[in-house]
């Protein structure tokens, strides 16, 4: 095991989840290095930050963990030379999601035997699953013996569409793949912890239904072609319904919602929970949870990380129920099974988890689903 985590390089931290990241960091007093082509936010202090002007210098530079908030197009190169790098020096990696671009669903296991064959620990950013919302979620569930759960709601949504919002010219892909995947990695994260393991999980297979509507961005030339803004979905994994909607469309409201009903050692509970940052709220049985509603959640990824590094080996962390390339994997799965049954108009039917790891999304054949802007 190594010490505490006191370093933080990220490439991409003048984008909107790199700068949530620097100052995390920064607020953390760790040693910040950055690489970003573009021009800092004129208000910042960037006094004892280490700016690279080029990306070999970056990837030569010495740090606890480094951060790749760049999209996947971006971020392969990256991650290609931190891997070759690994051999000679272990290092520590935080990615991004979603694993790879939609229309490249042959990189995800690409990208994870590589992974594999380096001696690094790389961990994919699902904040949700590093939050002390989630841990008390968990630690209901430890305090029980037998806990089923019956219903899972997740939303996750906000006005993407306003023209006056100066991110929302940001571009983005399907949104089963930028936003739904988070609802999917929380609903998996918490169903792993209960079941230990992914066969349990998925003995019975899974059924899946979506329904999806086009994006409608303010910026429409920078889009090849159209994208998925809204999606509404159900997936059937046993006796366990998942009911979700992703809502990027104009007025949507701001929401990280999820909750969760079922039987606790005979008794049913309700767990009501939001994420939404600086509106968290958690209420367990009818009881406000207000003591764990105020943490910064790109703080306690990076000071989660930070415990990990010191408490779990590289190869539990690897191998085991955390955000490794098998758990980003999964989520990729499952978004494009999502989209798939958006495309199709249909339910789908995954039987088993070797067919959920082989399921192509064929993303190639729908470019054309909706007509070019």
């Amino acid at each position: 095991m190594k010490g505490p985590i006191s370093s933080l390089a990220i490439a991409g931290a003048w984008g909107y989840i790199g700068r949530k990241f620097f100052d995390a960091a920064r607020r953390l007093q760790w040693k910040t290095i950055v690489y970003d082509t573009g021009q800092p936010p004129g208000d910042l202090d960037l006094a004892g930050v280490t700016l690279c002007d080029t990306e070999s210098e970056f990837y030569r530079q010495q740090s606890d963990l480094f951060h790749l908030a760049l999209h996947p197009e971006h971020r392969a190169n990256g991650l290609r030379i931190l891997l070759q790098r690994s051999h000679a020096q272990p290092l520590w990696i935080l990615c991004e999601k979603p694993m790879a671009a939609p229309e490249s669903p042959e990189d995800c296991a690409r990208t994870a035997r590589a992974i594999a064959l380096a001696e690094v620990v790389v961990l994919y950013d699902f904040p949700e699953l590093f939050d002390p919302i989630t841990k008390r979620i968990l630690e209901f569930f430890d305090r029980h013996d037998d806990v089923r759960i019956h219903t899972l709601q997740l939303q996750r949504s906000k006005d993407r569409e306003d023209p006056t919002i100066p991110r929302n010219r940001k571009t983005m892909v399907h949104i089963q793949y930028q936003e739904t995947v988070h609802c999917l990695a929380f609903a998996l994260h918490v169903l792993l912890h209960l079941e230990r393991g992914l066969e349990p999980v998925l003995a019975q297979g899974l059924r899946v239904s979506a329904h999806a509507r086009p994006y409608n961005p303010p910026n429409p030339s920078a889009y090849p072609h159209a994208v998925d803004g809204k999606c509404e979905y159900r997936v059937t994994l046993g006796d366990i319904r998942i009911d979700g909607q992703t809502d990027f469309t104009r007025g949507a409201p701001w929401r990280k919602r999820r909750l969760i009903r079922g039987v606790a050692d005979g008794r049913d509970f309700s767990i009501e929970a939001d994420f939404l940052e600086d509106d968290k709220l958690l209420v367990i049985n009818g009881r406000r949870q207000d003591d764990v509603v105020d943490a910064n959640s790109y703080m306690e990824v990076l000071k989660t990380l930070s415990q990990l590094r010191q408490a779990v080996s590289p190869v539990e962390l690897m191998s085991g129920p955390y955000p490794n390339p098998t758990f980003a994997h999964l989520t990729y799965q499952l978004s494009s099974v999502l989209w798939r049954s958006s495309w199709d108009e249909t339910e789908l039917l995954v039987a088993s988890l070797p067919d959920l790891l082989s399921f192509d999304a064929a993303f190639a054949e729908a470019r054309s689903r909706f007509a070019h802007y």
